[in-house]
């Protein structure tokens, strides 16, 4: 699932930020209604959000509704999906790294 994901860094819609923040840049993004209604219509969808290292330093975060019975991310697999985000960052705020800790992948519920 974590390769599968990070292999979709080439066709999601991405934006930079200097230093990301848990509850703004990933949070919120799950926060919007039409994410909402969908993670709970189907529970085979989940919440996904992963982290790759760079060698540079910054950081590329994905967040994503992810499906377990289809194992892919919802949507079409395009820039045009509103189901898939990606995020580059020089730096992460305390409270993701805490999240994240020494894992490169959450499950938010």
């Amino acid at each position: 699932m974590l390769d599968f994901i990070l292999s979709a860094w080439e066709w999601i819609k991405k934006t930079f930020v200097k230093i990301l923040n848990f509850a703004r840049n990933i949070i919120n993004w799950f926060q919007d209604p039409k994410r909402l209604r969908a993670l709970q219509e189907d529970k085979d969808r989940l919440a996904v959000v992963v982290k790759e290292n760079l060698k540079n330093g910054n950081c590329n975060i994905i967040n994503c509704l992810f499906n377990k019975r289809t194992e892919k991310i919802e949507g079409v697999h395009n820039e045009s999906n509103t189901n898939a985000e990606g995020i580059t960052s020089e730096e992460l705020d305390s409270e993701t790294k805490n999240n994240f800790g020494n894992k490169d992948m959450l499950v938010l519920e």
